[in-house]
C-alpha cells in the first residue's frame, strides 16, 4: 500500500506532501485495522482506489494546472495565493479541529458537497491563466510588477477568515469587469501547448490497491 508522495506527487508549489501524507496514511491505517479484524475489504478497497484518485485529479485540476502562467503576475498571484490559502483553511485544515482524526479518512474533493468549491478554484485558476495568456500576446506580461509585494497576515480557523475571502472573491469580480471580460470570448490554445496533461488514469494506476 503506497502513501504520501510514493503513492501520488502532485506539485512542488505549496507543498502538499503533509497534506497528501495525513490523508493516505490515515486511510492506509483505516484499511489495515479493518482487515485484521476480518471485515469484508473489497468494497472498502475500491471506495479508497475511487476516492484518493478522484482527490489527487481535482486537487492537480483545480490549483496547480496552468499556475505556472501566471506565476509571474504580482496581482493574479497574490489573489489565487489569498483565494487558495483561504479555501484551504476553510476546507481542509478546519475539518480535523472539528471533526477529529474521521476527518482524514476522507480525502479533499472526493465528496460531493465539496465538489461546488473544487469548480470554484477550478474556475478562477483557469480564468487567471487565461488572462495571462492575454498580457503575454499583448506584450505586458509583469508590466505592473515593480514595486508591488504580496503580505498578508496569517490565516486562522476564526469565522472572521470568511470577510477576507468574500473580499478575494469581490477583488476576482472587480478584475474580470475591468480587464477579465476581454478574454472571456479568447480561444483557448492546444492544452498540451501549455501544460501536459495528466492522463485519466494515471493516478488510479499509482493509488490502486489490491490490483494485480
Amino acid at each position: 500500500m503506497l502513501v504520501g508522495d510514493a503513492a501520488a506527487f502532485i506539485d512542488p508549489f505549496y507543498s502538499p506532501g503533509m497534506d497528501w501524507i495525513s490523508f493516505t496514511a490515515s486511510a492506509a491505517a483505516e484499511l489495515i485495522t479493518a482487515q485484521r479484524r476480518g471485515e469484508p475489504m473489497a468494497e472498502r478497497i475500491a471506495r479508497h482506489n475511487r476516492d484518493f484518485a478522484l482527490s489527487h485529479r481535482s486537487w492537480f485540476e483545480s490549483i496547480y494546472k496552468d499556475k505556472y502562467e501566471y506565476m509571474g503576475e504580482c496581482d493574479l498571484m497574490s489573489l489565487a495565493f489569498r483565494l487558495d490559502l483561504g479555501l484551504y483553511y476553510l476546507g481542509i485544515v478546519s475539518q480535523p479541529f472539528k471533526y477529529g482524526a474521521r476527518a482524514l479518512l476522507t480525502p479533499p474533493f472526493a465528496v460531493p458537497r465539496s465538489r461546488p468549491v473544487f469548480r470554484l478554484i477550478r474556475t478562477y485558476n483557469r480564468r487567471f491563466a487565461q488572462m495571462a495568456r492575454r498580457r503575454r500576446r499583448l506584450n505586458t506580461l509583469g508590466k505592473t510588477n515593480r514595486g508591488r509585494r504580496c503580505l498578508i497576515p496569517g490565516f486562522t480557523l476564526s469565522r472572521g477568515e470568511i470577510i477576507r475571502l468574500f473580499r478575494a472573491l469581490g477583488k476576482w469580480a472587480w478584475l474580470e469587469a475591468t480587464e477579465g471580460w476581454r478574454s472571456w470570448w479568447q480561444r483557448p490554445q492546444e492544452e498540451a501547448a501549455v501544460t501536459p496533461a495528466l492522463p485519466r488514469d494515471a493516478a488510479e494506476e499509482t493509488l490502486a490497491i489490491g490490483r494485480p
